[in-house]
């Protein structure tokens, strides 16, 4: 599968982390998959805002973000050490849909492309896994953990 268009934080207009650690792709060992229990409508900048301004963090918890229209965007970005996963924000790279549980096919799509490159990235195959697998937790809803334990399949999405 062909590498997906990530729209860089300039595009989205983040704002400057507090911090940023590096993370090595030798590190990496799983593809964590959440979802941001909110209408499909949030933009990413506002989850920003949030995790930032509510939660105090750094910057956006995750990774990786993607929408209903299959737009992928940077949200820490591959190598940096996310806030998404207790545990697991080392040895994870967090995606979140933007959403509750019900993606269309052009965001599953998205996060599939997403999967495939950090596969590429690493230099092989990450374990894939709902957010729920490593914190307890109903994240990411039940039709997403059940796709993504199905091997994130692209065709016959619904």
């Amino acid at each position: 599968m062909s590498q997906t268009h990530l729209r860089e934080r300039s595009e989205w207009g983040a704002r400057a982390p507090r911090s940023r650690e590096h993370v090595p792709w030798d590190a990496r060992t799983e593809f964590v998959v959440h979802h941001s229990a909110e209408p499909a409508m949030r933009t990413v900048r506002s989850i920003q805002d949030f995790h930032m301004d509510d939660r105090g963090w750094s910057d956006i918890g995750y990774n990786l973000l993607v929408d209903d229209a299959g737009n992928a965007y940077e949200g820490r970005g591959w190598q940096v050490l996310g806030a998404h996963a207790i545990g697991h924000n080392t040895s994870g790279v967090g995606v979140c849909y933007i959403g509750q549980d019900s993606p269309t096919p052009a965001a599953k799509a998205a996060i599939r492309a997403l999967y495939d490159e950090a596969n590429q990235r690493a230099g092989r195959r990450l374990e894939a896994k709902g957010h729920r697998d490593v914190n307890e937790t109903s994240c990411p809803g039940d039709h997403l953990h059940t796709w993504v334990h199905n091997g994130m399949p692209v065709d016959g999405l619904d």
